[in-house]
């Protein structure tokens, strides 16, 4: 077994500093600060928007320079809502000139959203916002039924701890928390709660004092904090049964698709029919009213199967008995044991048959598969504009620009594939990456931030030019190539984006931030003289500072852009035992799992492994 014990520490001694400096840091840090780059560059586009305003008010264009001013009253209300004092004075100038525009156009008779006054800033110390006390309560009564008694759409706050391990949180960062977008955007809660401006203000204040827990265990379920608490469904997890190899009928293959065409309507929806819902392998097994509907190894007894057949009990599916061949598959998958094949007991059931699918197919197929699925992210993503393609032996690189620059990305992606797989010591031989990779090249900033938008509902950070996504079904680089720039200017970025998809393929369970960070050493390694390779370690130093737990790049509680680069460092100190990182790569190539090799080298989770570290130092 093989430790950190021998070498430096340059990643976890960074990280300990951090952790060190934070923790002991007062709450008033939190208000009496200097501006963040990024509020930095809110404050400069709240400028932007008025300047836009007053070119289109100056053209007759009222409309129009409404449009940017109810723009830029939205982002200061948003950024001036936890500001600390000297960002209310960076605000101001522009606030003076926001509150004349708005006078202007409201004279004009145009209805503007209201401005309200900038806040007093805090000069004392805050008021430490309590968990249990002020967090917890709210989390219940707006968000209880949905994801404290139950884990829908797979996100359990049920604990503390639970809450912890999931994305939603930021430390420190409230404008980076999965919980507060979510809230601030209308998308939850659902059901016509809504969560008010002052509860709003709360867990804001609480995330940016650094999410803490000032309960008793980590392990409490949130309701034993409120005096009324909302009751829980105390059925026990069934037990999840992996395959031995000796099955004839897989889940994903063969049972999952029968019951996505046959089930989803009633089964898969937010109000699925008898509180049975079919959404994940571990809401299939918990089962809804009726109690669980499956019995391993014993079909006959399952009430799933009885369902199915009409044993004593209406028949289901409401529209009619499903063919005795499709009945047999499930009861045949049952008395094999009822094994899941999936991963993940919490992946979405559509996804588990869509991966098990792409597991099966020849490379030639998925190849065929990923062409349509291009064609279709395209549409979604530019809807009206044309592309053209341009194949290879390893990429499908696509876009609207001309053919001839689409040429030369792919080109430049043929020429980087071999030396990827040299520096990661792989075969040089085709394929790079089963069912190959397809390339999206976007020549305007919103077009590539639509990409983010449409096809992974989230926003790409905007220091971010490349970006890439792989699931088995799929793999895919983005990459922002403005009219100005030729393929070699994002050459870098291409190589980071291919290494990370060549790392994401070598294993079921790949981690994100494994895959970003040994991409970036990748391209570190191919491009060692190009200047911005040179600065790599020093941005990477910079935004492990940003983090609050040693963790923070591993649990995805920190922007992808800033987490790939202290994934780096860490992929760096990894390789530094060279020994256990052969080792380790050798077993996930074997294995076809992350999780298992990484335990077998080190004894430890990754997370388990820098926490221990930061204990070390402190």
């Amino acid at each position: 077994m093989t430790g950190f014990t021998t070498s430096p520490r340059l990643v976890i001694m960074a990280l300990s500093v951090v952790v060190a400096v934070i923790g002991s840091a007062t709450v008033t840090d939190t208000y009496g600060q200097t501006p963040t780059a990024k509020q930095k560059q809110s404050v400069r586009q709240i400028k932007t928007n008025i300047d836009r305003a007053g070119k289109q008010f100056k053209a007759k264009k009222l409309g129009e320079s409404r449009e940017y001013i109810n723009e830029a009253i939205r982002q200061v209300s948003g950024l001036a809502a936890d500001a600390s004092p000297e960002l209310i004075e960076l605000i101001k100038p522009e606030f003076e000139r926001l509150t004349k525009a708005h006078q202007l156009l409201s004279a004009a008779g145009e209805k503007l959203d209201e401005l309200k006054p900038l806040p007093v800033p805090m000069t004392g110390d805050p008021e430490i916002i309590s968990f249990t006390k002020s967090v917890a309560p709210i989390l219940v009564a707006k968000c209880g039924n949905c994801h404290v008694t139950r884990s829908r759409g797979d996100f359990s706050a049920a604990t503390f701890e639970a809450l912890d391990k999931s994305t939603m949180l930021a430390y420190g960062l409230p404008d980076d928390a999965r919980l507060i977008q979510v809230i601030e955007s209308g998308e939850m809660p659902k059901g016509g709660g809504k969560v008010d401006e002052g509860e709003l203000k709360t867990l804001r204040a609480w995330m940016k004092q650094g999410a803490k827990f000032d309960g008793q265990s980590i392990q409490q379920n949130l309701n034993e904090f409120v005096t009324s608490p909302t009751p829980a469904r105390n059925r026990p997890e069934a037990v999840v049964k992996t395959p031995t190899g000796k099955e004839t009928v897989s889940f994903g293959l063969n049972v999952a698709p029968i019951l996505l065409a046959n089930c989803a309507k009633c089964h898969i929806n937010n109000n699925p029919r008898g509180n049975f819902s079919m959404a994940n392998f571990r809401t299939i097994l918990r089962g809804g009213d009726g109690g669980s509907p499956i019995e391993s190894g014993n079909s006959a007894n399952s009430q799933i199967v009885k369902r199915l057949r009409g044993d004593g009990v209406d028949v289901m599916p409401p529209t009619g008995k499903l063919d005795d061949k499709l009945i047999e598959v499930i009861a045949k998958w049952i008395d094999e044991g009822a094994a899941y094949d999936g991963g993940d007991i919490q992946m979405e059931t559509s996804l588990v048959a869509a991966i098990r699918k792409a597991d099966s197919q020849t490379h030639e197929e998925l190849i065929a598969d990923r062409e349509l699925l291009a064609a279709s992210s395209w549409k979604l993503v530019m809807n009206g504009v044309e592309s053209q393609s341009v194949p290879s032996p390893n990429f499908l690189v696509t876009g609207s620009t001309s053919e001839s620059r689409l040429t030369d990305v792919s080109r430049l992606c043929e020429k980087l594939a071999p030396k990827i797989a040299s520096a990661l010591q792989g075969s040089p031989k085709q394929p790079l990456v089963k069912g190959n990779i397809s390339v999206f090249v976007f020549d305007k900033r919103y077009d590539f931030s639509e990409f983010g938008k449409m096809i992974e509902q989230r926003d790409f950070p905007k220091e971010i030019s490349a970006h890439w996504g792989y699931t088995t079904i799929d793999a895919y680089a983005t990459v922002l190539m403005t009219a100005n720039q030729s393929a070699q200017d994002v050459q870098i970025a291409l190589a980071h984006q291919i290494a990370s998809l060549y790392t994401a393929n070598l294993a079921s369970d790949m981690p994100r931030w494994f895959a970003d960070g040994v991409g970036l050493w990748t391209a570190r390694k191919i491009f060692s003289k190009e200047e911005s390779m040179k600065t790599l370690d020093s941005r990477a130093e910079v935004a492990a500072a940003s983090m609050i737990k040693p963790d923070d790049f591993v649990q995805d509680r920190m922007p992808s852009d800033r987490a790939a680069l202290v994934s780096y460092l860490f992929i760096k100190q990894l390789r530094s035992e060279s020994a256990a990182y052969a080792k380790l790569m050798k077993l996930i190539g074997e294995s076809r799992s992350f999780e298992k090799s990484f335990m077998s080298v080190y004894g430890k989770s990754p997370g388990q492994l820098l926490g221990q570290q930061d204990r070390k130092k402190q």
